[in-house]
């Protein structure tokens, strides 16, 4: 059977999904769009040979009978309501990230997903990327050994052009700023390869002028077993990069990805160890074969393995508690920027910080 597909709004990166989609033809066929701006749905229904319709309401995407599942690319603040709507409608729903503002709507929205028999998806692609798989190899394969140190910074540049649209820049529409935006495919990542964090001491500020949200953060994590790692991000950052380090005792691996080892003489000099650095390395590339070494396309790789889940009747990979895992520790960032103190998660229910609502009360804006 082929999927059909409905989108709902069509900015930016509604192109990203529809790209994905139509590279996906085998699988899939993007039948409807839906945009309160229509111009934007005409432009997107048409985009790069795409031949979808147009419906006049949300209502009418919802009431399609040959529209299977949605992607839902509205900004943060929009994702609660039209996900649940979706789901109780039978639709299956590939939500862009972050999942939601607050782990209340996060819940919600899995809790909708569960009652209704139908899958949540989150569009969290970065995982699909093939160097972060070698490096989750390596790391499940204990060849590094206990892990003593890891750090991950994720800088990029934003000017003032990208704070232009209105939903951005503030805590309200945004949900928050390069943590949850930018950084957070990142750390989401460095996450899923470390394990479930146990608190967070963090900062942030905000330099850039008419602005409310962070566009720098920083964090000490302390995951399960005592780990410590570093975390910093801006959207400050002439050099955009992504830099990953993960330590044991003499063996790491990094992103860009990388492969070190070193070789102890006297209990104090030291030099490469190329053998055991070349042993990660076999170990990092598993069973896989020469052909399939490209890095590949990692929106294609997500929707692929959101559509076959539909049609395998199985969890997708990136499922709403994998979506809901980031978001936790973001607002951990957030509660310990604004309170000053050490955060210990998991974030209980009954925390202020929980809903949307905590969230917008007591956070820290800037000045």
């Amino acid at each position: 059977m082929t999927i059909g597909i409905g989108i709902l709004g069509c900015g930016a990166v509604s192109r990203m999904h529809m790209k994905a989609y139509l590279q996906l033809a085998g699988l899939c066929e993007v039948r409807a769009v839906y945009d309160i701006d229509s111009r934007q749905a005409e432009r997107l229904a048409r985009w790069e040979g795409a031949s979808a319709g147009v419906c006049a309401s949300w209502e009418d995407l919802l009431a399609r009978d040959d529209i299977h599942a949605i992607s839902v690319c509205t900004p943060p603040d929009l994702h609660r309501g039209p996900v649940i709507e979706a789901l109780r409608a039978g639709k299956h729903v590939l939500c862009e990230k972050p999942l939601a503002p607050s782990l209340d709507d996060c819940d919600a929205m899995i809790a909708a997903a569960r009652e209704n028999g139908r899958l949540l998806g989150v569009a969290m692609q970065t995982r699909f990327n093939r160097d972060y798989e070698r490096m989750k190899r390596v790391l499940d394969s204990g060849a590094l050994g206990p892990l003593r140190f890891a750090q991950l910074n994720a800088t990029c540049w934003r000017g003032e052009h990208y704070y232009e649209a209105p939903w951005r820049g503030t805590w309200e529409r945004q949900s928050g700023g390069v943590a949850i935006n930018q950084a957070l495919h990142a750390l989401d990542v460095f996450v899923w390869l470390l394990g479930e964090v146990e608190s967070v001491q963090a900062d942030m500020e905000t330099v850039q002028q008419g602005i409310e949200v962070e566009d720098v953060a920083m964090a000490m994590l302390r995951f399960r077993g005592g780990l410590p790692a570093l975390f910093g991000c801006s959207v400050n950052a002439v050099r955009s990069e992504i830099r990953m380090d993960i330590s044991g005792y003499t063996k790491a691996v990094s992103y860009p990805l990388g492969y070190h080892a070193l070789l102890v003489r006297d209990g104090a000099s030291v030099a490469p160890d190329v053998a055991a650095a070349r042993e990660l390395e076999r170990i990092g590339n598993g069973s896989e074969q020469a052909g399939n070494q490209e890095p590949g396309d990692v929106h294609i790789r997500l929707m692929n393995d959101f559509l076959r889940a539909i049609a395998e009747k199985r969890e997708p990979a990136m499922n709403g508690a994998q979506g809901r895992r980031v978001v936790e520790v973001i607002t951990a960032i957030y509660k310990s920027a604004s309170t000053g103190e050490r955060v210990q998660l998991p974030i209980d229910t009954a925390d202020p910080w929980y809903t949307t609502a905590g969230i917008l009360e007591h956070v820290r804006r800037a000045r």
